[in-house]
């Protein structure tokens, strides 16, 4: 026995297409009021916005890594020049310059990132003496390197200082 959307049961050997006729109808207003495929449009709403969010603390987490990696690269080549050693040319076994083995040692410690050096600035500009005081500033380009972030946003440039005082080391 069929169910008309008037509650009235028929017969099966009456007619079967009248009943079909009135589920159709009755399922045409279900259809405007249906929710199916409204997840999907939430989906396609939300997905932009959440990975935005995500591709921006991913690219800002990395600019952080690369402070934090050029402020160690600074302090090592600070301590480096603190001991007054010098590193050795590799071709020719020659010792370096000690402001040169000093920014070896600062490209050295921060090889691992895409950063341009664009200036390692030494106070005094040779390392300095036993017992003095000695700055090693660095200036770094950061390039962001997701698609999209590239174009919207600008490069940024940072600067990092260190100073301290020379050990007693033999010239």
């Amino acid at each position: 026995m069929w169910k008309t959307s008037r509650g009235v049961r028929l017969n099966r050997a009456r007619s079967a297409s009248r009943p079909r006729v009135a589920l159709v109808r009755r399922n045409r207003g279900r259809l405007w009021r249906a929710d199916h495929g409204a997840g999907l449009v939430e989906f396609a709403l939300v997905l932009p916005l959440v990975l935005t969010f995500f591709f921006a603390v991913f690219e800002f987490g990395h600019q952080f890594y690369a402070r934090l990696t050029i402020r160690h690269a600074v302090a090592e080549a600070t301590r480096y020049a603190v001991t007054g050693r010098f590193e050795l040319d590799s071709e020719t076994g020659e010792p370096l310059e000690r402001a040169e083995s000093i920014r070896l040692i600062l490209e050295r410690h921060a090889v691992n990132l895409a950063l341009a050096v664009e200036d390692v600035t030494l106070d005094p500009s040779d390392g300095g003496g036993p017992e003095e005081v000695v700055n090693v500033s660095a200036s770094f380009r950061y390039e962001y390197w997701l698609p999209g972030l590239k174009e919207i946003l600008p490069e940024t440039s940072f600067t990092v200082t260190t100073s301290m005082r020379n050990e007693p080391f033999e010239p």
